[in-house]
């Protein structure tokens, strides 16, 4: 798999464990110990933010703020805060998930693979279009009718590609 997992929390052991844990199910895993760390790797584009709420620089609501515009991939909050009011301001904040610390590492990955499938659905739903029976991947490059894929060249594709969009 090569989904990349950013995890942003200030508790080094937090990060050690977590990388482990990802690393052993396959997943690249980008750490942070800070909100200037984090913005600093935002270029490595990865697919799930795992964001600590209590940082001692910036905390993790006002981080998530600061980056949703430009961040797409979901970002789980992963704090010991355990009042409700807390929970609304990290989702208002832009956060698409709230996990409480302690947590089960079997529960935490459930929910990190149950958000990365959504992306994917996402994802495949946006580059896949159909009109009846026909369906076009933009991204795979492919055409199908009633499940039979139909082989274009590269210009072939281009001009079903231009007509479909419009």
């Amino acid at each position: 798999m090569d989904c990349k997992i950013m995890v942003i929390d200030d508790e080094q052991m937090i990060l050690d464990m977590l990388r482990d844990q990802f690393e052993l199910e396959q997943y690249q895993v980008i750490t942070a110990k800070s909100a200037a760390e984090a913005i600093s790797k935002l270029s490595m584009q990865p697919n799930l933010i795992l964001l600590d709420i209590n940082m001692p620089d910036m905390d993790g609501i006002q981080l998530c703020q600061k980056i949703r515009s430009d961040v797409t991939c979901p970002i789980l909050f992963l704090t010991a805060r355990l009042e409700e009011a807390d929970r609304i301001a990290g989702l208002k904040a832009g956060g698409d998930d709230y996990i409480m610390k302690p947590f089960s590492l079997a529960e935490l990955m459930a929910r990190v693979d149950a958000h990365l499938r959504r992306e994917e659905r996402l994802q495949h739903r946006i580059t896949t279009r159909f009109f009846g029976e026909l369906a076009i991947d933009y991204a795979k490059r492919t055409l199908r009718i009633k499940e039979q894929t139909v082989e274009l060249t590269k210009i072939e594709f281009d001009i079903v590609e231009l007509l479909s969009i419009y």
